[in-house]
């Protein structure tokens, strides 16, 4: 399955899209790294832990239930998803971080960011779940501030 996605103009909501219809999105918040986000049913929150922000906690839309985790390796611009006891990869492709892919046991997902910006993509997905998507579009935001504060 083949999904799109575009970011707003102030950058804090994704808008997921199969064809010409919304399917999902992303919410995250201006000043914090915490993010909401619903595709296809799956409903989660994330919220960082740690000062240095080392890892984020995934919950349902509630905020009551851990489903799972993503553990970042900002050294090697890699992270760990686990989610319902599966582990995941997530990993960028390209040194310019427009291409990244997400693997499971038998699942890939495959992301690409387009536009002068980087404001829009494409998600192609291999049976991967609807809440790994989610992670990972968290994730490729959660390094893109980062490194955006780092080179400042």
């Amino acid at each position: 399955m083949t999904l799109t996605w575009k970011i707003s103009f102030a950058s804090n909501e994704l808008r997921i899209f199969r064809g010409k219809l919304i399917a999902g999105i992303l919410k995250t918040h201006t000043w914090k790294a915490d993010a909401y986000g619903e595709l296809n049913g799956y409903m989660l929150v994330f919220k960082p832990t740690g000062f240095w922000k080392t890892g984020t906690k995934i919950f349902d839309i509630e905020g009551k239930t851990e489903l799972g985790h993503i553990t970042y390796d900002f050294w090697k611009q890699t992270a760990q998803i686990t989610y319902s006891g599966q582990s995941y990869l997530f990993k960028y492709k390209s040194w310019m971080c427009q291409k990244w892919e997400v693997k499971g046991d038998g699942e890939t997902g495959a992301f690409e960011t387009r536009g002068f910006w980087n404001t829009e993509g494409t998600i192609e997905d291999d049976g991967i779940s609807s809440a790994i998507i989610l992670s990972a579009l968290y994730t490729h935001s959660n390094f893109t501030r980062i490194n955006s504060t780092a080179t400042v």
